[in-house]
């Protein structure tokens, strides 16, 4: 491989790595902040740490689903990179305009638009099951914030337990959970950075699992404060009571995905288990929601017609078609 064809996709992958930092942070602590449980700056510098380590140590397992599981085959490195890269620039105007848009779903439309341009063997079956996952995961993810709000108040009341009290005990388990939440992103969403690397054969899944961590931390540390304020106080108001339950409640969902390397929005989980809280003390944004809820929707499908549209062009700039 040509010191050109590397760099046209390292550079897109390292782009793609730091807008999910920027994006992502606002699921791994938004809730933490919008309770005043921790400071932006706090809460970007431990998602740095813990981001990292779940790539480092389970992120391998969702690059290899997009790596080699949605397109059957290896991308030519230019075309690869055009594939993250208009993955990363969805994602980037989204990041400016403080909305929490699925990375996952922008890089599996990407890599799906240019297989199909391509003419490659696209795993539908595959496609497909990712695709139910994205409905399924913050519905999922809703019903145990809810739950979990409601008792937690609920025990509040029984045991006439003061506020104040609760409210210290919480603030240790909100911040453990948010860097639980932050260790789930680096495990399931390092693969969206770095799976084109590994479709056209320059990095290992291991290697690739690494360098997508470290990115996703850089964009945190830059950028994450826009979504995180989007996440932690334009959704529904939060306390340490309501954000404790969306937040231990989207850890679970997608640390499970992980293991089942499935590869599904961070985003959408944390989302869908705030409004899951919200929906217990019967106060949302709807403003709000439906802005989310449009972008969970155009992600896949803008990206994979971007990519397709690409690819086709790059096979008419070379005579192929």
């Amino acid at each position: 491989m040509s010191l050109l064809d590397l760099l046209a996709v390292a550079i897109p992958s390292l782009y793609m790595g730091w807008t999910i930092g920027a994006d992502d942070a606002g699921a791994a602590m938004g809730s933490a902040v919008g309770a005043g449980v921790l400071t932006i700056r706090r809460a970007v510098l431990l998602i740095a740490v813990f981001t990292t380590a779940g790539a480092v140590l389970e992120g391998h397992k969702v690059v290899k689903t997009l790596g080699k599981g949605v397109v059957q085959a290896h991308l030519d490195p230019v075309l690869a990179g055009a594939t993250v890269f208009v993955a990363a620039v969805w994602c980037h105007v989204a990041v400016m305009l403080g909305v929490p848009i699925s990375t996952t779903q922008a890089t599996v439309g990407a890599i799906a638009g240019t297989g199909y341009a391509l003419g490659l063997p696209v795993n539908w079956d595959k496609l497909s099951e990712i695709a139910v996952s994205w409905l399924v995961a913050p519905t999922i993810a809703a019903a145990p914030a809810y739950v979990i709000s409601r008792w937690l108040r609920r025990e509040l009341r029984s045991r006439r337990r003061s506020l104040g009290e609760l409210e210290r005990m919480m603030r240790l388990f909100l911040m453990v959970s948010g860097c639980y939440v932050a260790y789930s992103i680096g495990a399931n969403n390092a693969a969206n950075a770095v799976a084109p690397l590994v479709m056209a054969g320059v990095l290992d899944v291991r290697t690739a699992s690494v360098i997508g961590g470290v990115m996703i931390s850089l964009g945190a540390l830059t950028a994450g404060s826009r979504v995180i304020e989007t996440v932690g106080r334009k959704i529904t108001k939060l306390d340490p009571i309501t954000a404790f339950s969306a937040q231990l409640s989207a850890a679970m969902v997608t640390h499970g995905a992980s293991e089942f390397g499935l590869p599904i929005s961070i985003n959408e989980t944390t989302s869908g288990a705030v409004i899951g809280v919200g929906l217990s003390q019967g106060e949302l944004n709807l403003y709000t929601v439906r802005k989310i809820l449009i972008t969970w929707v155009a992600s896949p499908v803008g990206a994979f017609l971007m990519a397709f549209a690409l690819a086709r062009l790059y096979l008419l700039a070379k005579g192929a078609v």
